[in-house]
């Protein structure tokens, strides 16, 4: 399963296992994109060998027949071009649907409470770094956001590649206090520069903390220093490789003190 995930483009089994069982997932037919990257990677396999029309059925007995017509997971994209919408204009409902259908020009408030695991359920698309940012889940968005079109012009980006987190705890005070909402640049996945960054925890949650890159220059590993402003909480340093950085802080919502 660990192999089949990785020719999916996922990290590990964790990001398919759910749909092997009957009790963990009940959302009818697939997403036609889980399918394209399905027919990629099964095809021809096995003997006798995988049919891709068995395949697509997967996604629907209207797709079985005519599977040159499916669109690709990640298009060519030109951020400077005209936005480039996918052709099904429903909300999403399903885990592998995404963000789709949501109000004209609005960002998705995501529920950290669902689990952000990377690649796994709340992350369906990591986007192309840099370029676009990622698309998550319909059980993961909790609400939507409309920013003035002012805004997204000093922020640089385009309301789909800007996620909107909830801060909870207290490990970032005095810089975040919990209620705080953060808006994070989803196409920005590098810890640099040193910042504020929302990254994925040891155990799979989603935590907004300062990361600081603490290894010289030249080092045969490069190591990250990930900083809670609150002292209270202990500094940890990872390697940058076991990092996973879901986007930067850009600007936050929160009280007046």
């Amino acid at each position: 399963m660990d192999e089949f995930a990785k020719a999916l483009g996922y990290k590990s089994a964790s990001s398919v296992q759910r749909y092997e069982s009957p009790t963990d997932y009940a959302g009818g037919y697939l997403k036609r994109d889980l399918v394209a990257k399905i027919v990629d990677a099964l095809a021809g396999k096995g003997s006798p060998a995988i049919r891709k029309e068995e395949i697509w059925e997967l996604a629907g007995p209207e797709f079985s027949t005519r599977p040159a017509s499916r669109p690709r997971l990640v298009q060519s994209y030109d951020p400077d071009g005209p936005e480039q919408r996918d052709n099904d204009e429903r909300m999403s409902i399903g885990s592998e649907t995404g963000f789709n259908g949501a109000p004209e020009g609005s960002s998705p408030q995501i529920d950290i409470t669902a689990g952000m695991g990377a690649g796994g359920l709340a992350i369906v698309n990591e986007g192309v770094p840099g370029k676009h940012g990622m698309t998550f889940s319909a059980e993961s968005v909790k609400d939507y956001w409309k920013l003035p079109p002012a805004i997204l012009v000093s922020l640089g980006l385009g309301a789909r590649d800007i996620a909107i987190f909830p801060v909870q705890g207290d490990s970032m005070q005095p810089t975040l206090d919990e209620g705080d909402v953060v808006f994070i640049d989803t196409r920005h996945r590098r810890p640099s520069p040193d910042g504020l960054y929302a990254i994925i925890d040891e155990l799979g949650g989603l935590a907004i903390k300062r990361l600081e890159v603490s290894s010289v220059p030249g080092a045969e590993e490069t190591l990250v220093s990930v900083i809670s402003d609150n002292p209270r909480h202990k500094t940890k340093v990872w390697k940058v490789e076991d990092l996973y950085v879901v986007g930067r802080v850009m600007r936050k919502f929160g009280t007046v003190k």
